[in-house]
């Protein structure tokens, strides 16, 4: 029995958002949306920030072991890397199966192993079985070797419950070339530029006030020459847990991280910024691979709602003439344009040129005349992700 390596996009995608996405983009550039969303990015990005002698290295790394890599023509501190896949799942009749949560699936099918906390169903599962790992709803996602018998596999804690033998796409990651601690990160492409477009300098105050996972923070850090004052702020103790131990790690200097909501803080907060990033917790809809997608128009709003009050909120702890960076790595217009559309009309925010873009990458919302850097799968080699660049008037 053998599984192809794309499924059936109705049986991935809910009708509401399927709706949804054919009245935002039209029925052609839906349809490329669709086809797209489910499958990893065509070109991985990994930014290096230290050590930049090291960047050939890299890459002919990364290209002993299969990967197609190269250093990116125009931001030099950025290697460009490809997937490898489609491969066929090939799966023997009465296979014994593995069920994970959706979200451990999406990493599996790109070649993950299978850890122990995404294990929802793993019966009569004994070591050494071959299994088939299947998501919530039954979509194949690899083969595997099973390292636990099912009971270990759902009472432990942590650990990798089975070894994937094979998934239909395998991505590039440091652990492959044996540089797990090496100064660098994959980071997609439009989220680095989100950072060069922030502009930021050496003894400027800048906040990060969604931090984690701190690629964004880091960048920033190396933008301005460790001279800046960065304030990092995540709402999660864990993940800014983990920031802190990068932050240790690579000796970086003059982040500052603080647990908590951004809106409490700026009702507080006596201090101003000079610069601000805002990367607002989204529907996460341009993440790729999404093997399933079930968002309603309800959850958009209430995403959109609260990405208006934190814009809000850093409006008012940005300095007279100081700058704001937007972005998300979703595709709806409620969480992109129309908070826009907020900052401009209620915040009397100036739209601006973004000096650091790339070619194709404007609005496709009808009526939208504010210079916006939109990625959308099946149109770009990326995630979907959208960017917005103001300044905020002297008084």
């Amino acid at each position: 029995m053998t599984y192809s390596h794309l499924h059936s996009n109705r049986r991935i995608i809910g009708k509401e958002f399927r709706e949804y996405v054919e009245e935002l983009f039209g029925d052609v550039l839906a349809n490329k949306y669709f086809e797209k969303i489910s499958t990893p990015m065509e070109e991985y990005t990994l930014h290096v920030f230290q050590k930049y002698d090291m960047i050939e290295r890299m890459v002919a790394s990364f290209e002993q072991i299969g990967y197609e890599t190269k250093i990116h023509s125009k931001f030099p501190n950025v290697i460009v890397t490809k997937p490898k896949g489609p491969f066929p799942l090939e799966f023997e009749e009465n296979m014994k199966e593995m069920v994970v949560d959706n979200r451990a699936a999406e990493m599996i099918y790109q070649g993950s192993d299978i850890f122990i906390p995404g294990v929802k169903r793993a019966n009569k599962i004994r070591v050494d079985d071959i299994v088939q790992v299947l998501n919530q709803v039954k979509i194949p996602v690899a083969k595997a070797k099973a390292l636990l018998n099912h009971h270990d596999m759902l009472t432990k804690g942590k650990g990798v419950a089975a070894r994937n033998l094979i998934s239909p796409f395998k991505v590039p990651n440091l652990q492959q070339v044996g540089l797990d601690d090496f100064p660098a990160y994959f980071q997609s492409l439009p989220a680095y530029l989100a950072s060069m477009n922030l502009e930021p300098k050496p003894n400027e105050k800048i906040l990060d006030c969604c931090a984690a996972p701190g690629n964004k923070t880091i960048h920033l850090n190396e933008l301005s020459k460790s001279e800046a004052v960065i304030v990092a702020i995540d709402r999660s103790k864990n993940r800014i847990q983990k920031l802190n131990k990068k932050i240790e790690k690579y000796k970086l200097k003059n982040i500052q991280t603080k647990v908590g909501d951004i809106i409490s803080f700026s009702r507080s907060w006596s201090m101003k910024f000079d610069k601000i990033l805002v990367d607002p917790p989204c529907t996460s809809l341009g993440l790729r691979p999404r093997l399933l997608l079930e968002t309603d128009r309800k959850t958009i709003k209430a995403t959109a709602m609260y990405q208006k009050a934190i814009l809000h909120s850093c409006n008012d702890l940005l300095k007279p003439g100081g700058t704001l960076v937007y972005s998300t790595c979703t595709i709806t217009k409620e969480e992109n344009e129309e908070v826009i559309d907020y900052a401009s009309e209620e915040l009397r925010l100036r739209i601006v040129e973004q000096q650091y873009t790339l070619p194709n990458s404007g609005s496709v919302v009808a009526n939208t005349t504010y210079p916006v850097q939109r990625f959308i799968p099946g149109e770009q080699t990326t995630l979907g992700y959208f960017i917005a660049k103001a300044n905020k008037p002297e008084r």
